[in-house]
């Protein structure tokens, strides 16, 4: 994976003393001292995909058709990759109103939490509220949290685009305050719960772009106090795993079948006392049957296969450059095997990074004739007939990124 340069510095040395009481106050210390190398396909993974509030329902496939078009578009048009970084284009109110500044600073802000705790996007995913007393609680507004598997930790993330991101005036310092007022909050839920100092560990991150040629991207740390959830760290991460998959499945359009069984699992697994006895459990003693895991997917979608048999997807066609292009979204067919297989240390302990994805990789795209007559895919993309899959085929190629929960993503191209 190609790597994006990141400064890290504490916001003010009251903070750098808040963090210095850390756990690990040494790596966050390190982080400050050498700044961190964050995985560009991470960061734009979050840029494309990840919202402060996360999905709100389903999206259909012209949801997210026309999300990925406009998010594409707005990455090439505000942001610049020189120096080993990332640089803003246009800074100031500009850049605020297309909600990019907001998607920087979760990136920036996530990837180096990330880092810190060796956590991926699977972590972060919000997971189905759980009333009563056994349940997490749900306060006034949405803080980003995930679990190391025997901690909590809480993220809020600010962005900025500013004319020289070392300089903490105006929006920086609005962002700052902010979160401060979070923290008079904080306090008195901890006060309440009774919760003990750094028993969950809470990170304010505020990422900063300048428009400087060849400036470094800037996080300031800023230390809130946690508050308490009451479930256990590793069912937390474990459900927050599963749900995230789940939401990514729904948008590749797997069986419903499958997500039903998942969805269902998960509320399983939250209601349960002793939710390991559903480790190995499997979803459906039916899967998988070796080789055929496209046979997952609805027979009203499309279907992407990459690499012969790494991982299967979706394709979405999107407009760029006056011309329609394929989008991919897969995810890989072992993990697949593992999500149905239900081995709990497996999910938790998943990360993806495969050797073969840093060449072109090949995409097999088939589409249902259903797909063919709505999509108008024959006037806009070379392909075949398959008398034996009864479909229409095109072999396309593309230098995709991917991230470590396991999402494959970019355009393809009928070229080598």
């Amino acid at each position: 994976m190609a790597d994006l340069k990141v400064s890290i510095d504490y916001f003010n040395d009251e903070h750098q003393k808040l963090f210095e009481a850390y756990p690990n106050a040494a790596d966050i210390e390190a982080l400050v001292i050498n700044g961190a190398n964050i995985s560009k396909e991470e960061f734009l993974g979050y840029m494309m995909f990840k919202d402060q509030l996360d999905r709100v329902g389903h999206k259909t496939y012209n949801e997210l058709s026309a999300r990925i078009q406009h998010r594409l578009g707005d990455i090439d048009d505000y942001l610049t990759f020189g120096n080993g970084s990332v640089q803003a284009q246009i800074i100031g109110g500009d850049l605020h109103q297309t909600g990019l500044t907001e998607r920087v600073g979760i990136a920036l802000g996530l990837c180096v939490v990330n880092q810190i705790h060796g956590l991926t996007q699977a972590d972060w995913e919000k997971i189905p509220e759980a009333p009563g007393r056994g349940g997490h609680p749900t306060f006034d507004f949405e803080i980003p949290v995930a679990s190391t598997g025997s901690n909590f930790i809480q993220a809020e993330n600010k962005g900025s685009a500013v004319q020289d991101n070392s300089d903490q005036r105006g929006t920086v310092d609005s962002h700052y305050k902010g979160i401060l007022r979070k923290k008079k909050y904080l306090r008195g839920e901890e006060a309440k719960l009774n919760i003990p100092l750094h028993d969950n560990l809470y990170y304010g991150t505020i990422g900063v772009l300048d428009n400087q040629t060849n400036s470094t991207a800037k996080v300031w740390l800023v230390d809130p106090p946690a508050f308490n959830i009451e479930m256990g760290p590793r069912k937390y991460k474990l459900v927050s795993r599963l749900t995230y998959y789940l939401e990514e499945f729904k948008e590749i359009g797997l069986k419903t079948k499958i997500l039903e069984a998942l969805e269902n699992r998960i509320k399983e697994i939250i209601a349960s006392k002793d939710y390991s006895s559903f480790d190995n459990k499997s979803l459906d003693d039916n899967y998988p049957a070796q080789g055929t895991y496209y046979l997952y997917m609805e027979g009203n979608n499309s279907l992407a296969l990459v690499d012969t048999n790494e991982a299967f997807g979706r394709v979405f066609l999107i407009e760029r450059k006056q011309r329609t292009v394929p989008y991919l979204i897969a995810f890989p067919k072992a993990l697949m095997r593992i999500i149905i297989k239900q081995n709990f240390e497996q999910i938790l302990n998943y990360k993806y990074d495969p050797d073969f994805m840093r060449e072109n990789v090949q995409v097999l795209m088939r589409f249902t004739k259903g797909d063919m007559l709505e999509r108008n895919i024959s006037e806009v993309l070379k392909f075949t007939f398959n008398e034996k899959k009864r479909s229409s085929e095109a072999v396309y190629f593309g230098k995709l990124n991917f991230s470590s929960d396991g999402k494959i993503f970019g355009m393809l191209d009928n070229e080598r």
